[in-house]
């Protein structure tokens, strides 16, 4: 399974030059996708299998890599499927390292997080314009994420309008943020995080509950993905009822692009 980060390609800005494309006539055979996370950059993309060993996706890394996109970025990270053969071979042609793995989940349908309970001890609201400074906080501490990439995402015309962005109370105080992106019959579950000083006592539970719930009621999937040595994250989709569907591998890029590499 290809992670191709719908909700940011949709919102791509005018004029951008962070997707690469090759076409065989009118047919797309091969794509390349840069996509900024704070300070860092991922990458990913596919080719045709019968377009495959010809250098396409090669010259399409070289295309990039000659763009200038990559410049100002602390860490450029390959994201290529764990099943994919032709894309575990390709990276293996540049110099690399692992540099973490996550795992993409389902929510099976019958689930102890479907369970009714009598009262759920988190609340939801929609996100307004004065939580921002909120929403960095937390994008800071859980996935390291500076404030000021988080401030000017949520300040541009073109950021996260396809989300729908949960703020998660307790007793009236924001606990915590939570995040969905709907493509077709699928939510994906997208910057959940809690207020550290208020983990361990269910909130996150009781708001994962509560969208799961509603994705439901829509006759949607749930999806979510997590970084494999988030113990208590893990913990946390297993005990509810996600279930292991796909394992993604990201690969920090080390060098600098070689027009030699072994074609793909």
């Amino acid at each position: 399974m290809l992670k191709l980060n719908w909700d940011i390609l949709k919102n791509r800005t005018p004029g951008s030059t962070e997707d690469f494309f090759h076409y065989d006539q009118e047919q797309l055979v091969a794509y390349l996708a840069v996509y900024r996370f704070g300070p860092n950059i991922e990458v990913c993309g596919m080719t045709h299998p019968d377009y495959r060993r010809q250098g396409l996706f090669t010259s399409l890394w070289q295309q990039a890599a000659d763009s200038g996109v990559f410049s100002g970025a602390h860490r450029v990270l390959l994201n290529v499927p764990r099943a994919s053969a032709s894309g575990q071979n390709w990276i293996h042609t540049l110099r690399t390292s692992l540099n973490s793995v996550e795992y993409t989940m389902k929510l099976d349908e019958h689930g102890s997080l479907l369970d009714p309970v009598m009262h759920e001890i988190a609340s939801l609201r929609l996100f307004q314009e004065e939580d921002a400074p909120l929403w960095a906080r937390l994008d800071a501490d859980a996935f390291d994420i500076p404030e000021s990439s988080t401030m000017n995402a949520l300040s541009s015309p073109h950021g996260p309008l396809s989300k729908i962005m949960h703020v998660i109370e307790h007793q009236g105080l924001a606990a915590g943020k939570i995040e969905v992106s709907r493509e077709d019959k699928q939510s994906w579950i997208y910057g959940f995080a809690i207020d550290p000083a208020l983990r361990g006592h269910g909130l996150g539970r009781s708001a994962l509950r509560q969208v799961a719930a509603e994705e439901k009621r829509l006759g949607q999937e749930v999806w979510l993905n997590v970084v494999a040595d988030n113990n208590r994250a893990l913990h946390l989709y297993e005990s509810c009822g996600f279930v292991h569907q796909d394992i993604q591998d990201y690969y920090e890029y080390q060098g600098i692009p070689l027009r030699s590499a072994a074609q793909v």
